[in-house]
């Protein structure tokens, strides 16, 4: 590759870098709204949450055009052809989180057509840590920090514990009243969508070590 070719590819390069983050900044709001709305009973934020779906579904698929671009002419070198990748992989992640937000948004609209019999608990406590990891993930794919990436991965086992505690009380919850079956089986959903959140974290961090070291790794186990 010519060195104008390779400046210009570079730049592309860390343009397609800031554009995921961006990307990652929008599902964060999501989630974080969905949240919001759910904790403050606001119907209004909750239908935005979802109507905004649209736009990050869109933003999507931008960048991951913008990805083919890259790969086509340009024929990169192996760690080049890494970053383009995860890139890929990544984006299809951040999605799946704002997916993750919409989908809580839709819970709080169900459960705001019956009684609030179930106490949210631990669950905004699960989405500060679910979003908290996801924050550190995104760091690591800016700054590429492989030691961060990895942690990162570790972290996550805090957000599957609280994940499973707030499970189990939630749980309790129907086990003592069956007419709390239906508010508490929505629950047990935003429990999982902010699990699943923190779980795509993980992938994010894998893929930044994949894309500095070469190697595909599961740390999640």
């Amino acid at each position: 590759m010519q060195l104008a070719s390779r400046v210009r590819f570079e730049k592309s390069l860390a343009q397609l870098t800031e554009n995921v983050v961006h990307l990652g900044g929008l599902a964060r709001c999501q989630v974080a709204f969905a949240m919001k709305a759910l904790a403050d009973s606001d119907l209004d934020l909750a239908r935005e949450v979802i109507v905004g779906d649209t736009t990050v579904n869109q933003i999507r698929f931008d960048v991951e055009a913008n990805i083919y671009t890259l790969l086509a002419p340009e024929q990169p070198v192996a760690g080049d052809l890494r970053a383009i990748v995860s890139a890929l992989s990544i984006t299809n992640d951040l999605e799946r989180i704002a997916d993750h937000g919409k989908k809580i948004a839709g819970v709080h609209l169900r459960l705001d057509q019956e009684p609030r019999t179930v106490p949210l608990g631990d669950i905004p406590h699960l989405g500060k840590m679910a979003l908290s990891l996801f924050d550190r993930a995104l760091r690591t794919l800016v700054n590429r920090d492989v030691a961060e990436a990895r942690a990162v991965c570790a972290a996550y086992d805090d957000v599957d514990a609280q994940h499973k505690q707030t499970f189990n009380i939630i749980l309790s919850y129907v086990l003592e009243d069956p007419r709390t079956t239906s508010p508490g089986t929505h629950l047990l959903q935003v429990a999982h969508e902010l699990e699943r959140v923190g779980d795509r974290a993980t992938n994010i961090a894998e893929r930044v070590i994949y894309t500095a070291t070469g190697e595909l790794l599961d740390l999640n186990l």
